[in-house]
């Protein structure tokens, strides 16, 4: 008995004649239709997910985004100037531990 590869087509497809464009369309719009749906559900997930977290810890959440602006700034001044960010770090990574040694 030959073993058969696993595939993602079937072994009796069709002729490959492609359909009308009508048809091609409404499916198109389908999928468009429903990529939107799922990022409209995202989007209120992720509004139920904020309005929970700050109803727990408030203010929670305008913090969290100050702090992501202040790391995506910190990340596109590194991703410009890849050579001095490299050169800052280690610079910066020495002060702290020669200012930890004399005090």
């Amino acid at each position: 008995m030959p073993l058969h590869e696993s595939s993602a087509f079937p072994d009796n497809l069709p002729d490959a004649k492609l359909p009308p464009a009508l048809e091609i369309d409404e499916i198109l719009t389908t999928v468009q239709n429903s990529h939107t749906f799922s990022y409209k559900l995202i989007n209120l997930d992720v509004w139920a997910l904020v309005e929970t977290l700050d109803g727990v810890f408030p203010g929670a959440w305008g913090q969290f985004m100050t702090n992501r602006q202040l790391a995506v700034k910190q990340f596109l001044e590194r991703d410009r100037n890849p050579t001095n960010s490299a050169v800052d770090d280690a610079g910066d990574a020495g002060e702290e531990s020669d200012g930890s040694r004399q005090g």
